[in-house]
């Protein structure tokens, strides 16, 4: 086994425990997603900021976690929720004109600074949305999916990997990967639901909604993955940190939640609308 692929073992048999932990009451979740978030954030703000000054920088590094807090405070009034996010990206473009830099650096600070408030922080706090509209055991569901299809994808396209996903965006990416992350997401639901059965009475994920819900992650964390590599690839970057042994930076390791989280949410909405996200027995 390769010394890359133990270390990523070991960080994940650290870091899994840990996670779950967080889902015991909402705002262990929130907590969680704060700190995700946050080193998220170090590192996005590190490379697509990179030329910024150190305050545009400390800026978006504070904003990008704290408006996950403000999130699990407002999570109830989606409208406040928008405009807590619209009032700091407002904040953010004055701030990005308030000094005398080129046009191209003032530019920059206003695209991908508030690409970070959407992107990351955003999107990733759909987590707790997840949480409070529906449970932990939902929630907690996302996470392992998602881990499972992460591993699965990885270990796949080492073994069998031959034909590239996008050989342009990454060369590591393959579609055999896609192919067998999506089985073993299958299989973490089917087992994730056959385990919890015996405790509930019922089945959180029926097998319709297995099925859609697997295409979806494979699809939406495939495109989070093959995003954060446009972003490293023109910057002629391997990763985007180092704070993950095994995985290179936060950032790495949660590039296709950030994609998949709020489209989770929305797929649970539309299963449950049509009464086939779970069923008895």
């Amino acid at each position: 086994m390769k010394r890359e692929t133990k270390i990523r073992l070991w960080t994940a048999v650290v870091a899994i425990p840990i996670s779950v932990l967080c889902f015991v009451n909402y705002w262990g979740v929130v907590g969680l997603v704060t700190v995700a978030i946050g080193m998220a954030g170090y590192d996005y703000v590190g490379i697509m900021l990179a030329d910024s000054r150190k305050v545009h920088k400390f800026f978006y590094m504070t904003a990008i976690p704290a408006l996950a807090i403000a999130f699990g405070f407002l999570v109830k009034d989606p409208l406040n929720v928008v405009v807590v996010y619209s009032v700091t990206m407002a904040f953010g473009f004055f701030f990005s004109m308030a000094f005398k830099d080129p046009n191209d650096l003032i530019e920059k600070n206003i695209v991908y600074g508030t690409l970070g408030l959407w992107y990351l922080s955003f999107n990733l706090s759909f987590f707790i949305a997840i949480y409070f509209k529906f449970d932990a055991i939902y929630s907690l569901a996302l996470l392992g999916s998602v881990y499972s299809f992460d591993s699965a994808a990885y270990f796949v396209g080492i073994r069998w990997g031959k034909h590239k996903l996008v050989k342009r965006i990454s060369s590591g990416k393959s579609i055999e990967g896609v192919i067998g992350g999506f089985i073993f997401t299958m299989i973490f639901f089917f087992i994730y639901g056959s385990v919890l059965n015996p405790f509930f009475g019922w089945r959180h994920f029926s097998w319709t909604s297995i099925l859609i819900i697997s295409l979806m992650v494979a699809f939406f964390d495939s495109v989070g993955d093959l995003t954060q590599s446009v972003f490293k690839r023109n910057r002629q970057l391997k990763n985007s940190g180092k704070t993950l042994p095994g995985h290179g930076g936060f950032w790495d390791r949660i590039d296709g939640l950030v994609i998949t989280t709020p489209m989770y949410f929305v797929s649970l909405e539309i299963l449950k609308y049509l009464n086939i996200l779970s069923m008895k027995g």
